[in-house]
């Protein structure tokens, strides 16, 4: 390959890209988009769902032929899924060329799609596509009906302009430079990052998790304060940010930590943290202590195996300090419910273990009577959005250390 070809064939990817972000900006609130699904780009948008197929080339003029290996993919997908005369899923070819366009007539007949589209030939063999399949003329009609091809799609830095303007329209408070400087290379992270997963089912996003995934400023700022500042000021910082309460005492609340221990775990140092957490979070019992003001945090450990989680119950356990895990009984289902239950004059619990990610959503839900706030202190990729009820507060602290907390507490 010369230089020159690899350089368009960077382009071309890069190209696919910023039109899957295009894509995804300007679907609906529920709309999601597979990248490297059926095609280039898969759109589950309802009415405006479409297979996209990406075309990019600036130095080429237009011929049919450049298209034809696409349609006659999409055609042998419409035959495979059964030719439903009433499929939702239109199929989309975005195509820039250096000129050329003239030649190609819309809307396309019949005759046109099967001369230019259908018919090739190989080892000296005429192939008609429509004929190989059995396609029926109704049949045909339908798939033409489905097939949008628009061979004036925009330049590439016409599409990336498009791209940062949908980015100021859709991100909250995103001016132009932010939109170029930070949000539009994290977008393009987020998009190849999914187009590397192997499992299909993973290179799927909602614009919701786009949008949660892409808006992350906030995470690189404190990311470079702690670098430049050092951690004694990033954990002051942290803790001015988030638990400074003045001079009153500290207000009711559910506060579930999130804390990523993955190759750090030590089950004193673990114990130590959480002890304190338990004593900073948790309401001062007193001797009229009503029961509406009492209160306690809740944790979430990643990282950490089923044994060592046990190990440091036991732990906790034998130093007298009272927790709640969610499991009323052994052999028990987890109860979000019991879990989510006040402290008691009789339970004093002081801290509250989330068994799992998936448990961390039924548990807010049954929070009742407090605001709910969500610590994420991850070590990489924050907490899917979609894992936290919307009704509750979500902030996300990266940090490289499991015990980032035991600093900001001590700070």
């Amino acid at each position: 390959m010369t230089d020159r070809s690899a350089t368009a064939t960077i382009k071309g990817y890069f190209y696919q890209f910023d039109q899957t972000i295009v894509e995804l900006l300007q679907a609906t609130k529920h709309g999601s988009i597979t990248v490297e699904g059926v095609e280039d780009i898969d759109l589950d948008d309802g009415d405006d769902s479409a297979f996209v197929q990406c075309k990019y080339y600036e130095g080429t003029e237009y011929n049919h032929s450049v298209i034809k290996e696409a349609v006659i993919h999409m055609l042998r997908h419409f035959h495979a899924v059964g030719c439903p005369a009433g499929q939702l899923f239109k199929y989309r070819l975005r195509g820039h060329y250096k000129g050329g366009q003239h030649k190609l007539v819309l809307p396309l007949t019949d005759e046109f799609l099967k001369e230019h589209f259908l018919t090739y030939t190989k080892d000296k063999q005429a192939h008609k596509v429509h004929e190989e399949l059995a396609i029926t003329d109704v049949q045909l009609v339908n798939f033409r009906g489905l097939l949008d091809i628009d061979v004036n799609a925009l330049s590439y830095d016409e599409q990336q302009d498009k791209v940062l303007q949908l980015l100021m329209s859709e991100v909250p408070e995103c001016k132009a430079g932010d939109a170029l400087s930070f949000f539009y290379p994290v977008a393009i992270n987020v998009i190849q990052g999914l187009a590397i997963e192997a499992d299909e089912a993973k290179r799927k996003i909602t614009k919701d998790q786009f949008l949660r995934a892409i808006n992350r400023k906030e995470v690189v700022f404190n990311a470079w304060l702690r670098e430049h500042l050092g951690r004694e000021y990033f954990a002051r910082m942290i803790r001015r940010k988030y638990f400074y309460f003045g001079k009153t005492k500290m207000p009711k609340a559910s506060r579930f930590f999130l804390i990523d221990m993955a190759g750090e775990y030590e089950v004193d140092k673990a114990t130590r943290m959480l002890v304190r957490i338990g004593q900073v979070f948790s309401h001062k019992e007193l001797l009229r202590t009503p029961a509406a003001d009492r209160f306690c945090p809740y944790v979430l450990l990643r990282g950490v195996t089923l044994e060592q989680l046990i190990e440091l119950k036991l732990s906790l356990w034998t130093q007298g300090v009272a927790f709640n895990d969610g499991y009323p009984f052994q052999g028990a289902e987890f109860s979000p419910a019991m879990l989510a239950a006040a402290p008691t004059k009789d339970n004093l619990w002081t801290i509250k273990f989330v068994p799992g990610e998936q448990q961390l959503a039924p548990t807010i839900t049954a929070c009742t009577g407090s605001v709910v706030e969500v610590y994420d202190f991850h070590k990489g990729t924050p907490l899917d959005g979609a894992l936290v009820p919307k009704s509750a507060g979500c902030h996300s602290i990266k940090s490289n250390s499991a015990y980032l907390l035991q600093e900001v507490m001590q700070a």
